[in-house]
């Protein structure tokens, strides 16, 4: 049974880290300082240090939550009795509706790469077996799904890419858009959103099952 002090404890570290996440995503790693985060929880510098040593543990830490989120999301899709296009279409919804649910968190993580680069090689190893369940997931199924001739061939691995890099193009491209023409509308936004989503699964569909142009030359080359 948890204690005062430590829902206490537990309410402390959340507000600080909700604090610093929200900072992180609106001005990048660089430009978020540990005052800048204390002052947003509401909490002093030195209770900040007392939770988080450092600035760097506090990023580790949002990291850890989102990807602990992404891979909860994908936990129901991960079912061996779904159907394949259904497993495979659930997968692609659940990709982009994480990113909806955190729209920044792809150019942050971009500008992470980019400028602090010791930072993500510091975390590889905490992300990859996250990152590694739910591709090797996909890449098993599509790669059945080729094997018993169901599908245009394709190398499974490509389709993955295919995939996340349509997702997250969609959220990397709305800012610079709204940058270069003017800012886009919450309502306008979210509408653009769901029809992109309806393409990229419209697209993946029919590049593995194609047209009966495609269908004919992949039966051939089976």
């Amino acid at each position: 049974m948890r204690t005062g002090k430590d829902k206490e404890k537990n309410g402390t570290e959340q507000a600080i880290m909700t604090a610093a996440e929200n900072l992180f995503l609106e001005n990048g790693y660089n430009q978020t300082t540990t005052t800048m985060i204390a002052r947003k929880a509401g909490v002093t510098h030195a209770m900040l240090h007392y939770y988080f040593r450092t600035k760097e543990h506090i990023f580790i830490k949002v990291l850890d939550k989102n990807m602990e989120e992404l891979l909860g999301s994908f936990q129901p899709v991960m079912r061996k009795d779904a159907p394949f296009w259904e497993s495979l279409e659930t997968g692609i919804s659940t990709h982009f509706d994480f990113l909806m649910k955190h729209p920044k968190l792809p150019a942050f993580l971009y500008d992470t790469v980019r400028f602090n680069p010791e930072l993500i090689e510091n975390y590889k190893g905490r992300i990859r077996e996250t990152v590694s369940r739910i591709i090797r997931f996909h890449y098993n199924l599509i790669q059945e799904e080729i094997d018993k001739g169901r599908i245009c061939r394709i190398d499974p691995l490509q389709l993955v890419l295919d995939i996340a890099t349509l997702n997250l193009s969609a959220f990397m491209m709305i800012p610079a858009a709204g940058k270069l023409f003017g800012e886009i509308g919450d309502g306008r936004t979210e509408e653009i959103l769901k029809a992109r989503k309806a393409e990229i699964i419209a697209l993946i569909r029919a590049r593995l099952y194609g047209g009966p142009e495609e269908k004919e030359h992949d039966t051939k080359t089976i």
